[in-house]
């Protein structure tokens, strides 16, 4: 009787981990998963393990894109650029690669230089940027808006090769953010 149900708790603690094992493979693969990483490495000041998730190189041309096409807006819709321009819709400006690697060297050191200075603000925890966090989730695709009271960060993450990473940034968010909490006061 004693060896039976010692082979049942066996048995179920293997049952146990092997299922807690496949729970935490699924985990991983979510962008909730990555969220949280990228919390982490904030918090933890760890440029690596936030660059995992985050790729700056798509997007640093998607706001520099997005930032020279607004500029150009008005061009095109009234003056004689947009007389040339306008069956073929609006412009769209893609960076260089190489303009675009430069620009990630200079955003990477400037993101380096703030982790590393302990006189920065403290950085938020994990589990506050996924308790302030909505997914929107679709196939390989995942729409993440961070929302705290008046101020938000909407933000693009896509799936490749089993890992999430950020993609995109909203420019208009982006750029308000900025102004409201990086900038002195008055520019």
């Amino acid at each position: 009787m004693k060896n039976k149900q010692n082979t049942i708790v066996i048995i179920l603690v293997i049952a146990l981990a092997f299922g807690a094992g496949l729970f935490w493979r699924w985990v991983q693969g979510t962008p909730y998963y990555a969220l949280y990483q990228i919390g982490a490495g904030l918090k933890n000041r760890d440029l690596n393990t936030l660059l995992a998730y985050v790729d700056m190189e798509s997007i640093l041309g998607q706001q520099v894109s997005e930032s020279i096409s607004k500029l150009l807006s008005p061009l095109t819709s009234s003056g004689s650029l947009g007389k040339i321009t306008g069956p073929l819709g609006e412009i769209k400006i893609k960076l260089s690669p190489e303009a675009n690697k430069g620009l990630s060297r200079l955003a990477l050191e400037q993101l380096r230089a703030y982790l590393e200075n302990p006189k920065n603000a403290t950085l938020p925890s994990s589990f506050l940027i996924l308790s302030l966090a909505q997914f929107k989730i679709k196939q390989d695709y995942a729409l993440v808006i961070l929302k705290l009271e008046k101020d938000q960060l909407r933000m693009g993450m896509r799936k490749k090769d089993g890992t999430w990473r950020v993609v995109e940034l909203n420019p208009e968010d982006t750029q308000r953010l900025i102004k409201t909490y990086l900038l002195p006061p008055g520019r």
